[in-house]
């Protein structure tokens, strides 16, 4: 049913944020759960690799592009009945936040101004200000490609950690989410939601780019590896959650504005590269690698990277 709608040679840089990637062997747009099962079906009788493109925010395309078929997630059914929600996988983030505080319903406000879609917050786990989507997470209804079967996983099941979960580790298709809520102050939902998107606005790049490069450190990490500037960086206020600021880190070292062909460490955010104009995916990864390389030698610690990188 769908092998009529795939695309050969579909260049993937206008569906991610960086504006950075080259073409898909095939691509194809799911509008529907079945159509994504459908979708990975093909891929596998035809032998072909496949990608779940999300809204396209935290990834990095091979200048190559992508030898595979590129699968976006346009399922973007949103059910509310409560104070929960049931919101398909390709629904944005955002609108699902806005449509919560209309509802006069708390729980997701720490979300507010973060691009993507439910399905990628849901895999890497996103989170900010304390808060994570493991913490409003009931059950995801997955469809596991090794088994051909659709089932619901618990938030156990699903094996949450710091920008972490099971779709990380194995062959498992978010279709849905069931997220529970709990009833608030519209008005004030509104306040905090204000005060979040007023502070990313004042720190984060206006230019393309993929979100947070790197994970933030491990506080006792650092303490090991330079406890002098675990001290300062706790005086600083760069700790929360158990983590260093990866940002103030890379900020300390002076490597903001520091620049790779058109990728550039924002001058912004010390943990966010933007695509300056023209930039490769080639020209990212050697700037990441560059400033890892300055974090190990000054401060002894390996960055881990946040953004996923999509090869040929």
């Amino acid at each position: 049913m769908i092998e009529q709608r795939i695309r050969q040679n579909e260049l993937l840089s206008p569906h991610t944020t960086f504006k950075i990637g080259g073409p898909a062997k095939f691509f194809i747009e799911a509008k529907a759960p079945e159509e994504l099962v459908q979708a990975v079906a093909w891929a596998g009788n035809n032998h072909e690799k496949y990608f779940i493109l999300g809204g396209g925010s935290n990834l990095l395309v091979s200048d190559k592009g992508f030898n595979g078929l590129a699968i976006k997630n346009a399922c973007t059914l949103i059910e509310w009945q409560g104070a929960e929600v049931k919101a398909e996988a390709g629904a944005s983030l955002a609108r699902l936040v806005m449509e919560a505080a209309e509802r006069g319903l708390s729980g997701l406000e720490w979300a507010a101004g973060i691009p993507g879609t439910v399905g990628g917050a849901i895999r890497g786990n996103s989170g900010a200000f304390g808060s994570s989507m493991q913490q409003n997470i009931k059950t995801v209804s997955v469809f596991d490609a090794e088994t051909n079967i659709v089932k619901d996983l618990s938030p156990d099941e699903c094996k949450f950690a710091y920008r972490h979960s099971i779709f990380k580790e194995k062959k498992l298709l978010a279709l849905s989410a069931v997220i529970g809520l709990k009833a608030g102050n519209v008005e004030e939902i509104r306040q905090t939601m204000a005060g979040y998107i007023s502070g990313r606005i004042k720190i984060h790049p206006k230019e393309p780019n993929a979100g947070s490069i790197f994970k933030n450190v491990n506080f006792t990490d650092l303490q090991e590896a330079n406890l002098e500037l675990a001290e300062v960086a706790q005086k600083d206020g760069a700790l929360r959650g158990g983590r260093i600021s990866s940002g103030w880190l890379i900020s300390r070292l002076g490597l903001k504005g520091k620049k790779v062909g058109g990728a550039m460490v924002s001058l912004e955010h010390g943990n966010f590269i933007v695509n300056a104009g023209g930039a490769t995916a080639e020209d990212v990864l050697v700037l990441m690698s560059l400033v890892k390389q300055k974090v190990r030698v000054e401060c002894k610690l390996q960055l881990e990277n946040e953004i996923e990188y999509l090869d040929y």
